[in-house]
């Protein structure tokens, strides 16, 4: 492989990574709202809790659940159309897997913004769409069932995705590469997101959150609710 191209993608990947639609479309659409002081229901103290973490769920807190709801389709682009493009340019060396990482590593910790960014569940649900689109559409219902019937978690309905497809991967086709760059991925979504979800879990020890109540307190923990609602995966108890 060559170094120099190796580089590229390295480089590019994080600075493009590194741009925050999301900050980018609320100061548009709402110049007045800054998505580092938005704020979650907090069910231990009664009170409210800062989120960690700046992206699309961020900004539906403030610009609602449709537009975050776009802002996670174009984080997603914004993961797959470069790895998509790299994989057909040079489909002989998995370059694609290195500009992939790059990205959700710039997505995560963007340079432009102290490095303080988002999750990263999008830009990374974008560039495994790249590698193996069956298996991700498979493992994201797989991890909907599980988090919702035996888990019981929304941290694993929204994360379980991606370490599902590592599994998928693992089994399927058995390449060291593609479960490496995998485990990788899920290691740095993870890194992301740690504090969120430990405040999470933490609320769901204490018994002073559930899975319905924990995805009520989201825009798109909502949107997703009403989905699996549809789908027969969840039913309101009233």
């Amino acid at each position: 492989m060559a170094i120099t191209v190796i580089i590229l993608c390295i480089v590019g990947g994080y600075l493009w990574g590194s741009v925050s639609l999301a900050r980018i479309i609320t100061k548009i659409i709402a110049p007045g709202k800054n998505l580092e002081e938005v704020e979650l229901p907090d069910r231990n103290t009664g009170g409210t809790f800062q989120l960690k973490t700046v992206g699309a769920t961020t900004a539906s807190m403030i610009l609602g659940p449709k537009i975050g709801g776009l802002i996670g389709i174009l984080d997603i682009l914004k993961g797959f159309l470069p790895t998509l493009l790299v994989r057909l340019l040079i489909p002989e060396y998995p370059y694609y897997l290195i500009i992939g990482l790059a990205i959700l590593v710039g997505h995560i910790l963007p340079l432009y913004f102290d490095f303080k960014g988002g999750g990263g569940l999008s830009p990374a649900l974008g560039t495994l769409l790249v590698v193996d689109p069956l298996g991700l559409l498979i493992s994201i219902l797989a991890g909907m069932v599980i988090g919702v019937f035996i888990l019981k978690n929304i941290a694993f309905i929204v994360m379980g995705g991606p370490f599902l497809f590592m599994i998928w991967i693992a089994l399927r086709t058995r390449d060291w590469i593609l479960f490496t760059y995998s485990l990788i991925l899920n290691l740095l979504l993870i890194i992301a997101v740690i504090p969120d979800v430990r405040h999470n879990i933490q609320a769901q020890r204490s018994g002073k959150s559930n899975l319905s109540t924990s995805m009520d307190s989201i825009p798109m923990g909502q949107m997703m609710k009403k989905m699996l609602n549809r789908m027969g995966l969840m039913r309101d108890k009233k």
